[in-house]
C-alpha cells in the first residue's frame, strides 16, 4: 500500500506511536492463503493483492513501509470498511507500554514541534489527549479542554516558534512516560530566542502517544519575582529613614540606602553615589537635629521598586526652625530589605528665585 503522500507530521506521529517492531502483526489471508505480516520494516504485497480482493474493492497497488507498531484506525480504513471487517484481520495490542525506547519519549517532542512548524493551532492541539491540562508560559488561564488549548497557540503561533530541546530526563511507567527539562524556542518572525522549563507527560491513547499534561514556565533566575508592597507600607519606608535620623548616627542614615544608591542633596552639588559619601553628608546634617514629615506626595509601584515624590518638611531641633522641600525616594527590594535606591531633594524653587541669588553657604546644611 502507498502511504507516500501522507504528511511527514503523519509518518512522524506513526513513529511516535510505536512501541516495539515486534508489538503488533495485521495479518490479512485471503485465497491461496497469502498472509502478509505489518511490521516495522518495508513490506511488499504478494501478487494477489495487487488489484482486487475477491470483490470486496480495489487494493493500491506496490509497497509501502509501516512505521508504526500500532497504527491508528485511518491506516486499516484505506482497505475500505468491508475489508476492514473481516474476521481475517487481526490487530494485537501494543506490548506494555513502558517499553517505548527513550529515544521514542523524545521523539514525541519533535512531533509536536512539528505540529508547530504547521501554522496550525488545530493541530497542535491535536496533541494533546482528550483529557489535558496545559499550564502554558506566558497565560495564567490553566487550559483543560481541545478549545482551549488551540486558543493559545493562536497567538503563540504568530511568533513562528522552533523548539529544540536543551537538557532533559525522561521517565516511563505502565501506559505513561515523562519528558522534563529545558528547552529553547526560535521565534521566527524576529530571530528571538527564549529559553524555558518544560514537563510533557504523555499517555497511550486510542491506538497512539499523546500529551495529557503539559507545564511551561520561564527561567526564573533570569526575571525580578515581585515582592508585594502597599503604598502605605511604601509611606513607611520614609519613617524608617526619619527614624535613622533621630539617631544622630550617620552610618545608620547610609544603612538605609542601598548598595548602588545615588543621593543627590538640597545644598551639597556633589551627587553621593557610594556609603562613604552618603555617612559624609550626614556627618553635617544631624548636626541640626532634623524631622522630617511629608506634607504631600504621590505613591508608585512596580516590580521590586517604588517611587515616592512630593513636599516634605524638615524641623530642626537645634533652633526649631522649619524648611521644605522637594522629594523623590525611589526603593529597591535588596537582600530581603527594601532600601533607598535614589534620593533626590531640593529647595522650594519659587521661593529662592523671587529672592536673588542665595549667598553662599557650606556644603551639608540640609537634607
Amino acid at each position: 500500500m502507498h502511504f507516500s503522500q501522507r504528511t511527514s507530521l503523519l509518518a512522524a506521529a506513526l513513529v511516535a506511536s510505536a512501541s516495539t517492531a515486534a508489538a503488533f502483526s495485521v495479518q490479512m489471508q485471503y485465497k491461496h492463503s497469502y498472509v502478509a505480516t505489518s511490521g516495522y520494516v518495508k513490506q511488499s504485497w504478494p501478487a494477489p493483492f495487487s488489484n482486487t480482493l475477491g470483490g470486496k474493492g480495489p487494493v493500491p497497488v506496490g509497497s509501502y513501509t509501516n512505521v508504526a507498531s500500532a497504527p491508528p484506525a485511518d491506516m486499516l480504513n484505506v482497505l475500505g470498511d468491508p475489508f476492514r471487517a473481516d474476521p481475517a484481520i487481526t490487530v494485537s495490542k501494543p506490548a506494555a507500554t513502558s517499553d517505548i525506547s527513550n529515544e521514542e519519549v523524545r521523539a514525541l517532542f519533535e512531533l509536536w514541534n512539528d505540529a508547530l512548524q504547521t501554522g496550525s493551532s488545530t493541530i497542535v492541539a491535536s496533541r494533546y489527549s482528550s483529557d489535558p491540562i496545559l499550564l502554558p508560559t506566558v497565560s495564567d488561564v490553566p487550559r483543560t479542554d481541545f478549545a482551549s488549548i488551540k486558543d493559545y497557540f493562536d497567538l503563540f503561533l504568530t511568533k513562528k516558534p522552533s523548539g529544540e530541546i536543551i537538557e532533559g530526563k525522561i521517565t516511563k511507567g505502565d501506559g505513561w512516560c515523562q519528558d522534563a527539562g529545558i528547552y529553547e524556542f526560535t521565534m521566527g518572525i524576529d530571530g528571538s530566542k527564549v529559553k524555558g522549563r518544560y514537563t510533557f507527560v504523555y499517555v497511550f491513547e486510542d491506538g497512539e502517544w499523546k500529551i495529557i499534561h503539559h507545564h511551561s514556565s520561564i527561567m526564573p533566575e533570569g526575571i525580578s519575582v515581585a515582592t508585594p508592597i502597599t503604598k502605605e507600607r511604601v509611606r513607611n519606608l520614609f519613617q524608617l529613614w526619619n527614624s535613622a535620623l533621630a539617631t544622630g548616627d550617620s552610618t545608620e542614615v547610609a544603612n538605609r540606602y542601598s548598595k548602588e544608591a545615588v543621593l543627590l542633596p538640597t545644598v551639597s552639588d556633589t551627587p553621593r553615589t557610594t556609603d562613604a559619601l552618603i555617612k559624609d553628608y550626614f556627618d553635617a546634617f544631624l548636626l541640626k537635629k532634623p524631622q522630617g514629615e511629608i506634607l504631600s506626595g504621590d505613591i508608585m509601584i512596580g516590580t521590586n521598586w517604588a517611587q515616592d515624590a512630593g513636599i516634605y518638611e524638615f524641623t530642626m531641633g537645634i533652633d526649631g526652625s522649619k524648611v521644605k522641600g522637594r522629594y523623590t525616594f525611589v526603593y529597591v527590594f535588596e537582600d530581603g530589605e527594601w532600601k533607598i535606591s535614589q534620593h533626590h531633594s531640593s529647595v522650594m524653587p519659587e521661593a529662592y528665585l523671587a529672592a536673588g541669588p542665595a549667598p553662599a553657604v557650606e556644603e551639608a546644611v540640609e537634607a
